[in-house]
């Protein structure tokens, strides 16, 4: 049995039904909890996926769609400037913690000599340079390639 519906996107998408004991089954589709697929969407890059499917129907709750649709938008910018922030400030968080320990080594009579502060000045240089960088990351849209090496290396970190 064929089953004509009208989509406010697809005027018409035609389905095949077939009866299982009580319910109507949609031939050809699965039934995947939402947990599942969105974990899917996710976890994986789907961009390439648009060009074959991107104008396939997809059967779904109207009031799970009016939830998504009122969810708040999680876009990846937000996320390039978290990872982008958060850098910056395990860099600063690295340097306090230096100077931290220069002060302990400073206290213990320990002083540094002009080598040691060629050092630290190399390092702080570094830092200044690192910075930069990120700026010049930022503006340029190269963010999307520092936020795919962060989730690289976090995944990497997360399965040891």
């Amino acid at each position: 049995m064929a089953l004509s519906v009208t989509s406010p996107i697809r005027h018409d998408v035609e389905v095949s039904l077939r009866s299982d004991g009580t319910k109507a089954v949609i031939e050809g589709k699965t039934v995947v909890p939402f947990k599942t697929f969105v974990m899917l969407v996710i976890q994986r890059k789907v961009t390439a996926l648009f060009k074959d499917w991107g104008t396939a129907p997809v059967v779904i709750d109207a009031e799970l769609l009016t939830s998504l649709a009122g969810a708040p938008q999680d876009n990846q910018e937000n996320k390039i400037n978290l990872v982008l922030v958060t850098l910056g400030i395990g860099v600063i968080i690295g340097v306090l913690a230096f100077a931290v320990l220069q002060f302990a080594l400073l206290t213990i009579n320990i002083s540094m000599g002009q080598q040691e502060l060629a050092i630290l000045a190399g390092g702080l240089i570094g830092v200044g340079i690192i910075g930069w960088l990120l700026g010049k990351v930022q503006v340029r849209g190269g963010g999307q390639r520092v936020l795919d090496s962060m989730e690289r290396a976090a995944a990497l970190l997360s399965k040891k």
